[in-house]
């Protein structure tokens, strides 16, 4: 086996599994997974006397090597993040220096009473409403009320995701009970009763 990542990475919660049973560590894995291929396999008497080491020498060197690449890799990811985080840090800081503090200045009267104008004239205009024109498919239309329903003459509505309520007016003296007869797609049908 040439050790291709894709391949070997498919038995990781398999090999997970197994090293989770040996509470020893590393050590009691190895003896395990070497013991079986000594009873189940030819792995030690299937070649030349030493072949097996040299095998197993070679496979463990290579994996060393993947791995201290890896993780030169990750440390040099590490600290280049660092060094672009504390770059970006002294760059804040220089602009927050660079950045004028607010300077008092005394105005006179005159000039006083022309800043108040203006700012009142800014919140007088900001405090007009602003008047929204209707596209010419809306007009005509009825607008929705606060609960995003409509309000009518004989009842009205108001709906949310998950309900809808409908108020009847019902303009009678006495007291009756209320029935809901009929409920179809278009439609109710509902009634005082008993009055």
């Amino acid at each position: 086996m040439s050790g291709d990542t894709n391949k070997t990475e498919q038995f990781d919660s398999l090999f997970l599994t197994i090293a989770q049973h040996h509470p020893e560590g590393a050590h009691q894995l190895l003896d395990t997974f070497v013991s079986f291929l000594g009873r189940k396999t030819d792995f030690f008497t299937g070649g030349s006397r030493g072949d097996w080491e040299k095998l197993v020498m070679n496979t463990f060197r290579r994996q060393e090597e993947i791995s201290c690449a890896q993780h030169e890799a990750e440390l040099k990811a590490k600290r280049e993040k660092e060094q672009a985080k504390k770059a970006k840090l002294v760059e804040q800081q220089q602009k927050e220096e660079s950045v004028k503090p607010a300077e008092i200045t005394e105005l006179t009267d005159v000039e006083a009473e022309r800043l108040q104008k203006e700012i009142d004239d800014k919140k007088s205009s900001a405090a007009e409403p602003v008047e929204e024109e209707e596209d010419e498919s809306e007009k005509g239309k009825l607008k929705p009320n606060s609960g995003n329903g409509c309000d009518l003459d004989k009842y009205k509505w108001t709906q949310t995701l998950q309900d809808i309520e409908v108020s009847v007016s019902l303009l009678c003296s006495g007291i009756g009970i209320f029935g809901l007869s009929k409920v179809a797609r278009f439609f109710l049908d509902a009634g005082l009763t008993g009055s």
